[in-house]
């Protein structure tokens, strides 16, 4: 069946979802299609942030995606998909408060080369959430980057692609800080 019979006989969320299970990926085009918005204004309303609301969004669509064989009900597609998206937020939500409430130790050191512990913590501060997270568990927090992947459920190959645009980004803030050279 092709995505023209499918839309010319508007199938049900049952019907599509079983033909996404066969492998159709047309079928599941369609069920991300119709679902979308209403994914999208729920994550919107838990988020409060466009941009957030929409990455999650995706994110959740494509795991639907990947696990829509494990759907027991197919008729409840729906309901489904949006219980996906609130534990996605949620998840989301819980690492930002971890982010923030990770403070860096303060270490004592006579070596004078290195950077000031207030001058790291401001550095840190400003850089981008995406950014910061991913840096103060691994460097800071003492996770292994197989840790960080699976708590922010990210591949290994995103989080250290996330700690060289981090640690790029820290080096910034700390020369315009006049930090480092």
């Amino acid at each position: 069946m092709t995505l023209r019979d499918f839309l010319l006989s508007e199938p049900t969320d049952e019907k599509l979802v079983r033909a996404s299970c066969t492998g159709d990926k047309s079928a599941y085009a369609v069920l991300a299609q119709k679902h979308y918005q209403r994914v999208f204004v729920v994550c919107l309303g838990m988020l409060g942030r466009v941009h957030d609301a929409e990455d999650v969004a995706q994110e959740t669509m494509l795991k639907g995606l990947l696990k829509i064989k494990d759907l027991r009900t197919p008729s409840q597609f729906g309901s489904w998909i949006v219980k996906i998206a609130r534990n996605d937020c949620i998840s989301l939500i819980r690492t930002r408060e971890f982010a923030k409430n990770v403070k860096i130790e303060k270490e004592t050191s006579t070596d004078e080369t290195l950077i000031p512990y207030e001058s790291l913590q401001q550095a840190i501060d400003k850089l981008p959430y995406e950014s910061r997270l991913p840096l103060v568990m691994y460097y800071f927090g003492g996770e292994s980057v197989k840790d960080v992947a699976q708590k922010l459920n990210l591949s290994r190959s995103r989080v250290y692609q996330k700690l060289r645009i981090a640690t790029r980004q820290l080096h910034q803030l700390l020369k315009q800080q006049g930090d480092v050279i």
